[in-house]
């Protein structure tokens, strides 16, 4: 199955949070070793939000739910396109009069 690609611009204000995995072993010295917990334990997380018009906004919900924080899906961000799916909720703040707000977060997933 091919994935589908998130197109849409998200605001300013996106935040990264990279997850470093690692396996740590504490001795009764002080001493630990740590090393890396898989071959891909550095992932990427974001915080995005996208505000506009409603019409266009309920375009990009039905896109995420479609997904249902299962199925990923490529998207662009910093320059890099990689693979993510939602993860958690969906928010969607009403701004004032057509404008409104939709934020999500995003967990890297890793392809084979």
């Amino acid at each position: 199955m091919a994935l589908r690609t998130f197109t849409w611009c998200v605001d300013a204000g996106a935040t990264r949070t990279t997850e470093l995995k690692t396996n740590t072993v504490s001795f009764g010295d002080g001493y630990e070793q740590v090393s890396s917990f898989g071959i891909n334990n550095a992932r990427k997380n974001w915080q995005v939000t996208r505000t506009g018009r409603l019409a266009e906004l309920e375009v990009i919900y039905q896109f995420l739910v479609q997904h249902g924080g299962v199925t990923p899906f490529y998207l662009t961000l910093r320059g890099e396109t990689k693979a993510y799916r939602t993860d958690g909720s969906i928010d969607e703040p009403h701004l004032g009069a057509d404008v409104w707000s939709i934020s999500f977060n995003l967990k890297q997933v890793f392809i084979p």
